[in-house]
């Protein structure tokens, strides 16, 4: 090892000079307990068919090793996305759509980008091997992050760090050096379960247990027809739903950063009458380098739709009314549903022309228990 140096020292004071918020350890044996959790949660229905993984899916996920050969060591890293800029969502506004802090920037790629200097300055240092991740979908990161020692799970099955609570994004270096692992935190919630109490539709079904069948955090970014019962209760989300953070007592008390991070900034909220008509290009243009942007396009028109639905003003009746002309079912279905949300009694013709065009069995079955009063407004 060049000049006897401790890796474990050199990466601590690395990753301080790169402004990365927290730092830990860990081996790179396989997770069998979050693989027999997520298999577990298959059973019970609480990850939806459509984005059930494979077994060679989990099998990548929990096993450090498929990703770089002969990994010994796991570097798991945090950064806060706490932080002056992310600023707060115009919630008291019925005209915009609120943007989670944790992708008001790309918080993600700004920890990848200081992860991989990183990770070239202790390959250049110590003549190792090493690949940095920020992805949640790629490594098992908050086991990894809870096995070296950076946080414990909250009840929302998020992970709360000690400084920052769970405002942070999480990733990974892994690397064939030999590193001595931290030790888990000896912390946990107690008995608070305000998290659980906060959550608008009862995703948290127990202390760590997430339907997200029923989380609007799952919905936001995949492609779904939305249940009737959660619409009412999306609010005017355009993407992300934080209320079980919000009202976390780690993150009341947590240490806040000025650093800006200008990759993917989008800000906090955005005009919905912007989002509901936008075209291929200028979704490109508005959303491009943030998670948004990597979502597909007309399932954030749909989140745009049902937070247009919530406001109950006939400002978006124009573009609503196009909205369920659309080609795309997804875009029509929820158009037609917030139509109905804004205008009551006034939609029937509206819905009885749509019913008397409707290819699509489900979509034609939804106007029509809208029609005969069936859903309650939620």
């Amino acid at each position: 090892m060049p000049g006897n140096l401790n890796p474990k020292a050199v990466i601590h004071e690395r990753a301080s000079d790169s402004n990365i918020d927290g730092i830990g350890f860990c081996d790179s044996a396989p997770l069998e307990d979050v693989r027999a959790g997520i298999a577990e949660a298959i059973r019970r229905g609480y990850i939806p068919t459509d984005i059930a993984p494979t077994q060679a899916t989990v099998a990548r996920f929990t096993t450090p090793t498929r990703h770089l050969r002969g990994a010994r060591s796991v570097v798991s890293a945090y950064q806060t996305y706490n932080t002056t800029e992310s600023g707060e969502p115009h919630r008291e506004d019925p005209l915009v759509g609120t943007i989670a802090r944790y992708t008001t920037s790309n918080y993600y790629e700004d920890l990848r980008t200081r992860l991989r200097g990183l990770a070239a300055d202790v390959e250049k240092e110590f003549g190792c091997r090493t690949k940095a991740f920020s992805c949640y979908v790629t490594l098992a990161e908050k086991p990894l992050a809870r096995k070296a020692g950076l946080g414990f799970y909250g009840k929302h099955g998020i992970i709360v760090t000690p400084s920052h609570g769970s405002l942070v994004v999480l990733g990974e270096i892994l690397t064939d050096l030999d590193i001595e692992p931290d030790k888990p935190l000896d912390m946990d919630c107690g008995a608070c379960t305000r998290c659980m109490e906060a959550c608008p539709t009862g995703a948290l079904r127990a202390p760590y247990v997430i339907d997200r069948n029923l989380c609007i955090q799952a919905h936001c970014g995949r492609r779904t027809v939305v249940p009737l019962a959660l619409r009412g209760l999306w609010g005017n989300r355009l993407y992300g739903c934080t209320d079980c953070q919000d009202v976390c007592p780690y993150n009341k008390r947590a240490a806040a950063t000025t650093r800006t991070v200008a990759h993917g900034h989008v800000g906090a909220s955005v005009s919905l009458s912007e989002v509901l008509l936008i075209g291929d290009a200028e979704f490109s243009r508005r959303f491009g380098g943030n998670q948004i942007g990597m979502r597909e396009r007309n399932v954030i028109r749909r989140n745009a739709i049902i937070a247009a639905g919530n406001s109950r003003s006939l400002f978006f009746d124009e573009a609503l009314s196009a909205c369920a002309r659309d080609d795309d079912p997804i875009v029509r279905q929820h158009a037609l549903w917030a139509v109905w949300r804004i205008k009551g009694e006034a939609a029937r013709h509206t819905l009885s022309d749509a019913l008397s065009r409707e290819a699509e069995p489900a979509i034609a079955d939804e106007i029509k228990s809208l029609l005969d009063g069936i859903v309650g407004e939620g």
